[in-house]
């Protein structure tokens, strides 16, 4: 039986068991499973022995020839190898992909937004490889990718779908970009293909402490009350990875899923706005129901419509920190921001952000801004930054 056709089963499974307390454990094992075979079926079993197995590589014929394309398992485990015209190497401050079925307006949006040509048609799977295009806002200069139409099964290697999710994975901010007009079921199908690329959307990892250990069994604590893990299921889903020495603490109510996301440790957590295009053809109610739906923004890529609102909610996702240098003597710069990562906004990693060697030179900084409680104040290499600060660094 195939990898594929074994998936098929297990969901199958799934989908007939009742959710209950006392099918908790057997689901649990179920969902262990199934993680482990769309595992094997991104990187095959074996090494050098044997060849590459069912998923490792997809290929396109070109009249007589067969063109191995990428190696998805390099991909999934952190190595990107992707084929000509589709990877785009990572420039500027932050990535984003736009992600969406064929036609519902990804090339419009990016052309729109960026000014860079993305061929534009009326017909399915006009975008064959990855456009990219970039924009500047607020100081930082911010990458967007219009990545092909993805296709439901492409997690299970339909279309392009591998190499869509994959580069999706290396972005810092995903779009989904959905027709107004057709049913929001879509939004659920891409869901559930990033999620079974190990993409979670808009949620933090989670709370559980994980270590393996040589001897000693499992060693299985909750800090909290849990609705459906117990030592029991989590020995079980342990056991399904061969496991038999760790140190799990539950730290908040997880599920199987959260337990199964942590043992993989290939997981990535990526903020996500559902962009909602062609609302030019909806009504004005139609329009005030779209607004409350959560990380959602209604635009018309068309028309430049609600634009401003999307640039918005992007920046206010991407968590950017906007840091101004002052050269002694002188005016802040505040044309040229160094921009830095929400949970990098150290003295350190601003130094390490300009040139390696600086924080090597570096006496102390003097930094104004709301960082600080008194303008300028004096600080060392662990002072975190907030937005718009002010920073002079002072060499040895």
């Amino acid at each position: 039986m195939s990898l594929l056709a074994k998936i098929a089963e297990i969901e199958n499974e799934m989908a007939r068991t009742q959710k209950n307390k006392a099918t908790a454990h057997h689901l649990g094992l179920l969902k262990a499973r199934l993680a482990k075979l769309r595992r094997e079926l991104i990187t095959p079993k074996g090494g050098s022995g044997g060849g590459p197995g069912e998923g490792w590589y997809c290929t396109i014929i070109m009249g007589s020839s067969v063109i191995k394309l990428w190696s998805v398992a390099a991909l999934f485990f952190h190595q990107p190898v992707f084929p000509a015209g589709f990877d785009v190497a990572k420039t500027g401050d932050a990535r984003i992909g736009f992600v969406g079925f064929p036609s519902v307006g990804k090339s419009t949006l990016l052309s729109n937004l960026a000014g860079v040509y993305s061929e534009v048609a009326a017909y399915e799977f006009t975008t064959l490889t990855t456009v990219p295009g970039v924009i500047r806002y607020k100081g930082a200069k911010i990458q967007l990718l219009d990545l092909p139409g993805i296709i439901e099964g492409a997690k299970d290697g339909k279309g392009r779908g591998r190499q869509v999710i994959a580069v999706a994975r290396t972005c810092n901010l995903i779009l989904i970009v959905l027709d107004v007009l057709k049913p929001l079921g879509h939004k659920k199908l891409i869901e559930h293909e990033l999620e079974g690329f190990g993409i979670r959307l808009n949620k933090q990892p989670p709370n559980i402490g994980f270590k393996k250990k040589d001897k000693g069994g499992i060693n299985f604590t909750a800090t909290c009350a849990q609705s459906e893990l117990d030592a029991e299921t989590v020995k079980s889903i342990l056991s399904e990875y061969k496991i038999h020495n760790a140190d799990i603490t539950l730290r908040s109510d997880a599920t199987a899923d959260d337990l199964i996301d942590v043992v993989e440790g290939n997981r990535v957590y990526i903020p996500c706005i559902y962009v909602l295009n062609k609302i030019d053809q909806i009504s004005i109610e139609e329009l005030d129901v779209i607004y409350k739906i959560p990380h959602c923004v209604p635009i018309s890529a068309h028309h430049r419509w609600n634009f401003d609102d999307l640039l918005e909610k992007i920046w206010d996702y991407l968590h950017l920190v906007r840091i101004y240098t002052k050269p002694k003597g002188q005016l802040p710069d505040y044309t040229s921001p160094v921009v830095l990562p929400d949970g990098k906004t150290a003295v350190e990693d601003f130094c390490l952000k300009i040139h390696k060697n600086l924080i090597k030179e570096l006496k102390y900084a003097l930094v104004w801004g709301s960082s600080v409680k008194h303008n300028p104040q004096k600080v060392g290499k662990d002072h975190v930054l907030e937005d718009e600060d002010v920073i002079q660094l002072v060499k040895k």
